[in-house]
């Protein structure tokens, strides 16, 4: 499986190292459907987990599944978790479509904030959004469930429109339920006077 998102890393401190090697009780897999009645979101790559980790606190009807492959953000969400004990958080540190491709329910929402937009040319097939990647989505979503993406790469927004023009199975539309903080990347790409382009579906 070819990887989307790139090598960086970033150097863990002694606390960072702590919280990643912990065995907490916030780790799921695939294999285990969390135990909630909550309408369950999954959230793709999160990042340094200072947005995402508020969103979990401001959003307590929903139940967040967060996937990060980096090592730097993934413990800074268990040390959340450890710390704040949120009954609605669920982590797991690895490939969001290995994730996707081995659960076996439906969600009701996927949030996909600032993928790794890959804009050099061949890279493209490094971009998690493909017809290959929606047709995986469609699969695991619930039929009133919502996909919200959002990014701020010009060279990204062309790619997923030219994806979302080509298919035929989600539509765009306006509403998506839950509110999010602004994100370190999203920050960074009003600074640069990038246009964030928000990208919202539901089934067709």
């Amino acid at each position: 499986m070819i990887k989307t998102f790139s090598s960086r890393a970033g150097r863990l401190s002694a606390t960072n190292k702590k919280f990643l090697h912990m065995d907490s009780s916030c780790l799921t897999n695939p294999e285990t459907k969390p135990k909630t009645k909550l309408p369950i979101v999954i959230d793709i790559g999160f990042g340094d987990a200072q947005s995402f980790t508020q969103d979990v606190v401001n959003n307590k009807n929903y139940c967040f599944i967060g996937i990060e492959p980096y090592k730097k953000g993934f413990a800074r969400a268990v040390e959340f978790f450890e710390q704040e004990e949120p009954e609605n958080l669920h982590l797991y540190n690895g490939d969001a479509r290995e994730f996707l491709e081995a659960i076996v329910y439906k969600v009701s929402f996927i949030r996909i904030h600032f993928p790794d937009p890959w804009p050099k040319k061949k890279h493209i097939k490094r971009r998690l959004i493909s017809p290959t990647f929606l047709q995986l989505l469609d699969q695991k979503i619930l039929e009133e469930g919502k996909i919200e993406i959002i990014t701020d790469s010009k060279t990204y927004q062309d790619h997923i429109e030219t994806v979302l023009y080509e298919q035929k199975l989600f539509k765009q539309i306006e509403s998506f339920e839950i509110p999010f903080e602004v994100s370190t990347f999203h920050k960074k790409g009003l600074q640069k006077g990038h246009e964030i382009k928000r990208y919202i579906l539901s089934k067709a």
